[in-house]
């Protein structure tokens, strides 16, 4: 899986979340290294090039989550990502259409100015 461990994680998670999202990825891609580093030298000594197939059967299993799991993110706001998962497309990424999440400046301009206005009303009533 290489590098997407580190940049997956930091575009799909709100910024309520990511930090603590980030870190855990980030812990659990050491952690597996970590095993894999013990794991490799006793197994190409013992097993020796059947090794492989342990590698391939894990990279298979990843290709399988990666295909059921993942929404494509790409060119989305995290705004829009958060929708997606809201939408309820839990364990069918392929269903979630283009136009899911998408929004206008327009429409963007106006969350953020309603936002703002909410934000003027909590500070002013403290």
């Amino acid at each position: 899986m290489g590098p997407v461990s580190w940049t997956y994680p930091a575009e799909l998670y709100s910024l309520k979340v990511r930090g603590k999202a980030v870190s855990l990825a980030t812990a659990t891609n050491w952690l597996f290294n970590f095993a894999l580093a013990f794991a490799v030298p006793p197994g190409l000594s013992s097993i020796a090039w059947k090794t492989y197939f342990i590698f391939g059967t894990f990279n298979f299993a990843a290709f399988i989550h990666v295909f059921f799991m993942f929404p494509e993110t790409v060119g989305r706001t995290l705004e829009e990502v958060e929708e997606i998962f809201e939408s309820g497309h839990v364990f069918s990424p392929w269903k979630v259409g283009r136009d899911v999440g998408r929004r206008t400046l327009g429409e963007v301009r106006g969350k953020a100015a309603v936002d703002d206005e909410k934000d003027e009303k909590d500070s002013g009533s403290h």
